[in-house]
């Protein structure tokens, strides 16, 4: 089922993915019902439609709002023993999802779980490891541990007589109706498929734009807590109603709501703690206990915290956003989070596994590469892999030996051919770190720069330096991008760092320069020296954006409603509306990775720069 609503854009990529699937098309039908699209979708979808047989195209009669309506009209035109569903702008693994649908069928499971990858500017990453971190068959569905935290559709596949013996449908919610039918329709299966193949490709790039976006996290919350009523009266077994419970105060009450910038950078958090407080109640009165609902120790330690001082917790949530990666101190062969003075009273939180980088040894006639690993006495390692930088699509296991709480391995098998890697240590089945290049190390006085970068490898590819040079500006741009975070310098040889030159940031440039060994440099207003490398930046001509606010002002006007976010790129929820007639002070402007300006307010936020929205005031 794939409903559509103004997705011309993405639509050809969708579709072709199913059109290349390596299945016999007799024995599958794509479904798209267009939700009354305002572009071209329906036209489009019109002419694959008469083009391939397994493909069916229909139209609401009205404009739904939503996905749900789509996806029930989808279930009941459908003539297939299994469904799966997809959304218009993402696509299927033209070699993965043919097998995962042969292994589903030939089991007969009720429900099979596949790897998903998320596709963004930055990078590739796989989602929801623990809903595919094995090939397996004939499991009890809602015994796969944190199986309730994969609600979404992507890489699912669902025995179609459960939805229709069952009568289960889609809500039609503005958020959440994913969340709702997989509560309501996994634990009425019984058995599950699970592979490691690719299945599902999840779109989140950034101009890829859906209703999702639209809800701020406030909206959300109340949205949450509507579901989680909804739960509370559900007829299911209590074993099952504790998972799902644990999934909602965790993930939407904990993890993606008071353990958050929004959070912290609040002035008034009243809101905030009033919806908790009305999790808790709606859970302690429906005769659960939050504490047997709460498994996950950093969430522990943020529910005692609330339970104690809502200053210990507004302490407690900085410190985890802000310090923590940082503050770090090792114990017994454990990596332990060194809280501030006003924490210390709190019970230590471990790290479940952090490994480090120990150097090139030579052992027994042989150089091996050493990882400390420090670790909880209950985390198993696995595996250990090479991974592709910004892409996990592409990885080489290696062999390691395991002696005195440290890893080694073979010197020459640390060697992905043409690709620059990290080194990831998989632990519990389906967690992963990556290895870091240094320990961690705390200091009232000092700080560790770069202590917790994880450590890459950078390959000797074939003609390095001819691509290298073709990769740097020749002219001189008026203005650049920066791409990702770089440093600037005081010279050209870069040897004395001034400072961070961050990613969006648009720099003006003098003139070029070079390195004593000819690499091109920049040369910034300011007398800085920065990389010439387009693999970091980007020239751009502000005078050909039309329509943009592209010199940084002190303050704005709203002018037609819009939307303020923490990320410029737009892809975290709202923090909040803003109204017509709001005035904002802006301290810069940043660039999107499709060169989109936004202004950056005094707080730290986002907001469009399109003058449609927003005029200068000065």
């Amino acid at each position: 089922m794939v409903p559509v609503y103004n997705k011309e854009a993405y639509l050809e990529t969708c579709i072709q993915s199913l059109i290349d699937l390596k299945i016999d098309k007799t024995l599958i039908e794509a479904i798209f019902i267009d939700d009354v699209s305002t572009d071209k979708s329906y036209e489009l979808l019109k002419q694959y439609n008469e083009k391939y047989d397994f493909i069916q195209t229909y139209q609401l009669d009205e404009n739904s709002g939503g996905p749900a309506v789509p996806r029930n009209l989808g279930i009941k035109k459908a003539q297939g023993d299994y469904v799966t569903f997809l959304d218009a702008d993402d696509w299927l693994d033209t070699e993965g999802f043919p097998k995962f649908v042969e292994q589903v069928n030939s089991h007969q499971s009720d429900i099979g779980f596949g790897q998903c990858y998320k596709h963004t500017n930055e990078n590739i990453k796989k989602i929801a490891r623990f809903a595919s971190y094995k090939q397996d068959d004939n499991l009890v569905p809602s015994d796969i541990f944190k199986i309730f935290r994969a609600v979404g559709p992507p890489g699912k596949i669902y025995k179609r007589s459960i939805l229709l013996d069952h009568h289960i449908t889609f809500k039609h919610m503005k958020y959440g109706e994913d969340k709702l039918f997989f509560f309501e329709t996994l634990p009425l299966c019984h058995s599950a498929s699970m592979t490691t193949e690719p299945v599902y490709h999840v779109n989140r790039y950034e101009l890829n734009d859906s209703l999702v976006n639209d809800t701020n996290m406030l909206e959300k919350s109340q949205l949450n807590l509507n579901i989680l009523e909804h739960v509370l009266k559900m007829d299911i077994e209590n074993g099952i109603m504790i998972k799902i419970l644990s999934r909602i105060v965790e993930i939407d009450f904990i993890s993606r709501f008071l353990l958050t910038k929004t959070f912290n950078k609040s002035k008034d958090k009243s809101f905030f703690y009033k919806q908790f407080d009305k999790v808790e109640s709606l859970i302690t009165n429906a005769g659960y206990n939050m504490n047997d609902l709460i498994i996950t120790d950093k969430f522990k330690r943020i529910y005692d915290a609330y339970q104690q001082n809502k200053n210990i917790l507004e302490s407690l949530i900085n410190f985890l956003l802000n310090d923590a990666k940082v503050s770090k101190y090792i114990k017994e062969n454990t990596m332990y989070y060194m809280y501030p003075e006003d924490l210390k009273h709190l019970p230590e939180l471990a790290l479940d596994c952090v490994p480090i980088f120990r150097g090139t040894y030579y052992i027994k006639d042989e150089l091996y590469d050493e990882i400390e690993i420090f670790k909880l006495a209950e985390t198993e390692i696995n595996s250990v892999e090479l991974i592709k930088i910004h892409d996990e699509r592409y990885i080489k296991p290696v062999k390691y030996e395991w002696t005195n709480q440290s890893l080694y391995i073979k010197h020459k098998d640390i060697f992905f051919k043409n690709t620059d890697f990290n080194i990831s240590i998989t632990y519990n089945d389906f967690e992963k770190c990556l290895v870091k290049a240094t320990p961690p190390h705390y200091s009232d006085y000092n700080y560790l720069k770069r202590q917790n970068l994880s450590l890459a490898f950078h390959s000797y590819k074939d003609g390095d330096e001819d691509i290298n040079m073709k990769q740097y500006l020749t002219d001189t741009p008026k203005h650049v991008v920066a791409l990702q975070k770089f440093k600037k310098y005081e010279e050209a040889n870069f040897i004395n760092e001034i400072s961070d030159i961050n990613k969006g940031q648009c720099i003006r440039i003098i003139q070029m320069d070079k390195s004593d060994k000819g690499t091109p440099r920049l040369v910034t207003e300011d007398g800085s020296y920065i990389t010439a490398n387009q693999d970091f930046v980007t020239p751009i001509n502000l005078d050909s954006i039309e329509g943009y606010i592209t010199n940084t002002p002190k303050s704005v006007e709203v002018i037609k409603k819009c939307k303020l976010y923490e990320d410029v790129g737009f892809k975290k929820d709202p923090v909040k509306t803003l109204e017509k007639g709001t005035k904002i002070d802006i301290i810069d402007i940043e660039f999107t990775s499709k060169l989109t300006p936004r202004l950056k307010t005094t707080d730290g936020y986002y907001l469009t720069a399109n003058q449609g929205f927003i005029k200068v005031l000065k």
